[in-house]
């Protein structure tokens, strides 16, 4: 009789550590234990190779935010994650953030709007110059056909006074002096028209270097307004998934951790009955 009721003690001993055991095993594997929250929240499974800042870039489109997690979220270690543990989103930080995301966009879309004026200013300044610069280019072909009729004009103007000079009488001298005057008008022409000339090449220089800045300027604003269009659509994107999971996810607020406590309860419960046992084992065996 004393053999079976030793042995009875040491099954229900046995039993209880067991049962005692498992239940801190579970505990201590525990690393995230989602709290209760009033808010609307969706539950997320942890799979292999699951961080915070992936599942915040996932979820929230913000890898920053995974510290506002802890508000939602006991972590045993927040850099050790397991697969199978849920983890608790809060709708709310996701309304934020697209709506935050949505006023990026606006902004975003304000700037585009402003590079393209820009855009639109540069280019009609690029077809000016260019316009410019081809009526400089006619002027000073005009100018250069002018100075050959003139340079043409001064070779016959010297013929007449080789010929003049063969002849001795006072006519000859009239003709003389009323050539080597209109040489001289010739020659002031040519004179003034290379300077206009040299006027007109710099001014072709200055046009010609104001066209190179503005289509660097064209060039800048049009890698811009593609980067800002890049970026206008990506926040669209990321703003259209938020407000997707927003709208099909449901406000789960059942504690995943109610499981444990139940088998926490039941492991004391059986605890408390074995211990009492044990106790009137005990008494009887002492009588």
């Amino acid at each position: 009789m004393t053999l079976i009721k030793n042995t009875l003690k040491l099954t229900l001993v046995l039993y209880i550590c067991v049962a005692l055991t498992g239940v801190y095993v579970l505990s201590a594997s525990a690393r995230i234990t989602p709290k209760e929250s009033d808010e609307e929240t969706k539950l997320i499974t942890i799979v292999k190779g699951d961080t915070l800042w992936d599942l915040c870039q996932e979820h929230l489109k913000d890898p920053t935010k995974w510290p506002e997690l802890r508000k939602y979220n006991d972590f045993t270690n927040p850099d050790l994650i397991y697969p199978g543990e849920k983890l608790r989103i809060p709708l709310s930080m996701a309304v934020e953030i697209a709506e935050e995301a949505d006023d990026v966009v606006k902004i975003e879309k304000d700037e585009l709007d402003q590079l393209r004026s820009e855009l639109e200013e540069s280019e009609a300044k690029r077809e000016k110059l260019m316009a410019d610069i081809q009526a400089m280019k006619d002027s000073t072909a005009k100018l250069q056909a002018q100075i050959k009729a003139l340079e043409n004009s001064l070779k016959s103007q010297d013929k007449v006074v080789d010929a003049v000079k063969k002849s001795g009488d006072d006519a000859a001298a009239d003709i003389k002096k009323a050539v080597r005057n209109a040489k001289n008008a010739i020659v002031k022409q040519l004179e003034d028209l290379h300077g206009h000339i040299d006027s007109s090449n710099e001014m072709l220089g200055a046009l010609q270097k104001d066209l190179k800045a503005t289509q660097d300027s064209i060039a800048s604003i049009q890698e811009s307004v593609k980067s800002a269009l890049m970026k206008i659509e990506t926040n669209q994107k990321a703003i259209t998934e938020l407000n997707m999971m927003i709208k099909n996810a449901k406000g789960i607020h059942e504690e995943v951790s109610s499981g444990k406590r139940t088998l926490v309860l039941i492991t004391t419960a059986v605890a408390g009955i074995g211990w009492f046992v044990l106790r009137s084992i005990g008494g009887r065996s002492g009588e």
